[in-house]
């Protein structure tokens, strides 16, 4: 049978979406064909902005004015309601916060442990490693995705140190990881790859490490020695021989980008696979917003325009990097932040359409006095015109 146009509003749980009338990079959904099951999956595609879609009713039900007469055929569901999201109460993002910076303390320990041991005796301990891949999973599990993030990115500005680097690349992978829905095995792979894929960083000189991006930049020999620490973590790990072949070719290629100007020279950006581009992103991501390298740390907004830019010049997979703005946002959710009418305010929910223009809960007035209740803002679709409300900057939750 053909398939169907539709406007999103018509949409009912049991339709199969075959099609949509927006880009991938905008799109909320990794794939543009699936069955509608949930209410939840309709009013994301109306946040994204999504107005009309392409309906297949050979692999779900059709729309009411293209129903089969059949009896024994699907009955025609009710449509959902299609209500916007409400974000959470202050209180509750509070908790979580609180929850996840908990956890990060925990996380932390384990993933000190394992760099503690190499330090030391110059080998690394699987066990430890597998520990705390699985105390980062469970945190992963148990507690929002947002609070954990920004609970791992709070006072990394200038934070060189290789473990607390480690964990949030293997957080943040776990996170892209599960948005493209690896397998629990690949995921574990992941994220024990990104876990040590910066241990060969231990055999380099500090001082190589800490210029390895200023802006003077290193001198040759220095920039030979730094490129060899993808294959020093491999041959440590070979020594080990408990290590799957899988996670050190992640390693292996982590800094292999797109456009081949990466190393070792001898492998081919266009020959990666998702799980070392997803690895690629998230490191460069956490370099970018701690300053690794003996560069100015940027805001996690700066810090996409940047990715955004190295996507743009073929550095970086596009498609994987547009999911994880999608996943993170440009002012994540929980990030403090001042508006143009200095305003303080909390962003409380993402607009996937608009990742820009938040939901924010608005707590201050500009001289400093609590609103109460806080007022609830989402910045995509203000009604007053008179005072249109917009981020100015993120404040640091420690102030």
């Amino acid at each position: 049978m053909a398939r169907t146009r539709v406007s999103v509003r018509e949409l009912q749980i049991g339709m199969y979406v075959a099609h949509l009338d927006l880009s991938w990079f905008r799109s909320p959904f990794l794939r543009h064909s699936f069955l509608i099951e949930h209410p939840s999956q309709i009013e994301k595609l109306v946040r994204a902005g999504v107005k009309m879609v392409d309906i297949d009713p050979d692999h779900g039900i059709g729309s009411q004015s293209h129903q089969i007469s059949d009896p024994t055929h699907c009955a025609t569901v009710a449509a959902p309601p299609l209500s916007i999201k409400q974000p959470k109460p202050l209180a509750q993002l509070n908790e979580e916060y609180a929850q996840a910076t908990l956890a990060k303390q925990q996380m932390d320990q384990a993933v000190q442990a394992v760099y503690t041991t190499i330090t030391k005796t110059g080998t690394v301990n699987p066990q430890q490693a597998a520990e705390a891949v699985q105390e980062i999973t469970i945190a992963m599990r148990t507690l929002t995705e947002s609070a954990l993030v920004m609970a791992l990115s709070q006072n990394r500005a200038g934070d060189s140190t290789l473990s607390r680097h480690a964990l949030a690349t293997c957080t943040l992978s776990l996170v892209l990881g599960q948005a493209f829905q690896f397998n629990p095995l690949e995921l574990q792979e992941l994220a024990t790859a990104a876990l040590l894929h910066d241990i060969g960083l231990l055999q380099i000189r500090p001082v190589v490490v800490r210029h390895a991006h200023a802006a003077a930049g290193l001198s040759k020999a220095d920039q030979q020695e730094l490129e060899t620490h993808p294959r020093r973590a491999v041959l440590l790990l070979e020594r080990e021989g408990r290590i799957e072949a899988a996670i050190l070719h992640l390693i292996a290629n982590h800094h292999v980008y797109l456009d081949d100007n990466g190393y070792p020279k001898e492998s081919r950006g266009r020959f990666t696979c998702d799980r070392t581009r997803i690895l690629m992103v998230v490191d460069r991501y956490d370099e970018l917003i701690t300053g690794f390298g003996g560069t100015a740390p940027l805001t996690p907004h700066q810090t996409f325009q940047r990715l955004y830019q190295e996507a743009q010049q073929g550095k970086l997979d596009q498609r994987i990097l547009s999911s994880f703005i999608a996943r993170v946002g440009i002012y994540p959710v929980h990030s403090q932040v001042r508006l143009n009418t200095q305003e303080l305010a909390m962003v409380t929910e993402l607009n996937q359409e608009k990742l820009h223009q938040p939901v924010v809960t608005i707590t201050h007035q500009p001289g400093g006095t609590a609103y109460l209740p806080p007022l609830v803002v989402d910045l995509a679709h203000q009604t007053d015109e008179r005072q249109v409300r917009a981020i100015e900057t993120i404040i640091p939750m420690d102030t």
